[in-house]
């Protein structure tokens, strides 16, 4: 098997697919702004919609404010007023209605199809529920149409 695909990775999955396209394919993963920086993290990305406290310029690369949730959907859910359910919609739909946001996954996506990792990161520690899972899911889902867009073209000529 190919060095770039790991062992796990499953016939028909992304990262088969981006290979066999051409696509070096480099891992999205997330953490926890205070979680240590790792090499294996490659582009460190903060998405939050305020800057962390304590945390020093150096603990990512860049940070998009657009992949945040906006400020009063943020609010509505830390005071308990939003279920994760609805969150998880709401956010979603933020997502998928703002050209921002839209351009700023798209930049994601092509610096992964460039092989280079790309970590997400917020305050909440891993495990916990965070809109950068929701994100990591989101661009997953744009690089499929991707990839479904190239092999479909590719079969066609």
């Amino acid at each position: 098997m190919n060095d770039l695909i790991p062992e796990s990775a499953a016939p028909g999955s992304v990262i088969t697919s981006l290979n066999r396209i051409g696509f070096s394919y480099m891992p999205l993963k997330t953490k926890s702004i205070y979680d240590e920086r790792q090499n294996s993290d490659g582009t460190r990305v903060l998405v939050t919609r305020f800057y962390p406290r304590g945390v020093k310029r150096t603990h990512f690369d860049l940070w998009i404010h657009d992949l945040s949730p906006e400020a009063a959907l943020l609010k509505e859910y830390r005071s308990n007023n939003l279920g994760w359910r609805e969150f998880s919609r709401r956010y979603k739909s933020q997502m998928r209605s703002s050209p921002d946001s839209k351009r700023a996954i798209q930049s994601l996506v092509e610096i992964l199809e460039m092989g280079r990792n790309v970590t997400l990161l917020c305050y909440e520690r891993e495990g916990e529920k965070c809109h950068r899972y929701l994100l990591k899911s989101i661009i997953e889902s744009s690089m499929k149409r991707k990839i479904k867009t190239l092999t479909s073209s590719t079969k066609k000529s």
